[in-house]
């Protein structure tokens, strides 16, 4: 009986396992996708051109604030106690001017690549949804993301949503 039992539950344990294997798994590089694909280019290129005037600007302001510390650090032996003071709190105040432009910038930046990142993102999730249904899949998992420790390249279908995505893009 006790036998019997044990084979019973042996059987029960192992037909989730036997009908998971039937089922085809895919994965997809998302980052990889969003960087190559039409749609994903153009919105880089956007965000890029977007903000090419003020990242030339931030990167003035870096370069003048690494040329007045150089000063400061030739003059400091020649300057009065009270001019490098002075001098301190002048480079203190413009790098904290410089942290809040970048802190800007930054977050100026994140909200627009977020933006523009939206239409894309959505459609590549639903070019990955229509390439699994008619291309059989019981799941596509995104090889990114945390705990998948090996993949398969065989199963790696990133490449051919790309050109999926490509498609679905120029019909729109």
């Amino acid at each position: 009986m006790r036998k019997i039992l044990l084979t019973v539950m042996m059987v029960l344990l192992m037909a989730p396992a036997a009908y998971a294997a039937q089922g085809k798994i895919g994965i997809v590089n998302m980052p990889k996708i969003i960087k190559t694909c039409e749609p994903g280019q153009k919105a880089l290129k956007s965000l890029q051109s977007k903000f090419k005037g003020v990242k030339a600007d931030i990167d003035k302001k870096k370069a003048a604030l690494d040329k007045m510390q150089k000063e400061m650090q030739k003059q400091s032996l020649v300057l009065s106690q009270e001019a490098k003071m002075d001098k301190e709190m002048e480079f203190k105040r413009k790098v904290r001017d410089f942290q809040d432009t970048l802190g800007n910038y930054q977050r100026k930046a994140r909200v627009e690549e977020q933006r523009l990142s939206e239409p894309v993102v959505k459609l590549i999730m639903q070019t990955i949804q229509k390439y699994g249904k008619s291309h059989g899949y019981s799941m596509i998992l995104d090889g990114q993301a945390a705990g998948v420790m090996y993949i398969d390249k065989g199963v790696d279908v990133t490449n051919t949503i790309i050109v999926e995505v490509n498609k679905a893009s120029r019909k729109k």
